[in-house]
């Protein structure tokens, strides 16, 4: 089997794009993923939002190299948490998602999963460290 795909990724070369943010601050899925390269992300770094805030990225799952990997459950704590904090139940249908079937949340919390994903992006924020 694939590896499975973090559906929180950040923009780097190889990251595939599947979703945009819209007016209304959900996310509205490509129906295929496109992978991104560095002119892309250059690009989009230039905008006064970062590309995170404004777009999904999958890349794979980088387990214990990833702060919300929780070796003591094998799974990632983000997808958990999202879930709780927005509590949307999954409806009978849901929309399409080119990243499903290997997407590290929907293969942890199924259906609920994909029913709080439209609505979350990341935010970036960078601090210089005084040396």
């Amino acid at each position: 089997m694939a590896s499975l795909l973090c559906p929180s990724s950040t923009a780097k070369p190889g990251a595939a794009l599947f979703g945009i943010q819209d007016a209304t601050g959900h996310i509205q899925y490509l129906e295929e993923p496109v992978v991104v390269d560095q002119t892309f992300v250059d690009t989009a770094r230039q905008h006064a939002r970062q590309p995170e805030e404004r777009f999904r990225f999958a890349s794979n799952c980088a387990k214990t190299g990833c702060g919300h990997w929780s070796s003591q459950n094998a799974s990632c704590s983000l997808v958990g948490k999202v879930v709780e904090a927005m509590n949307h139940k999954a409806g009978a249908t849901l929309v399409a998602c080119a990243i499903r079937t290997r997407c590290r949340w929907y293969h942890q919390e199924g259906a609920n999963a994909c029913a709080n994903c439209d609505e979350v992006v990341r935010n970036i924020r960078t601090q210089e460290i005084a040396v």
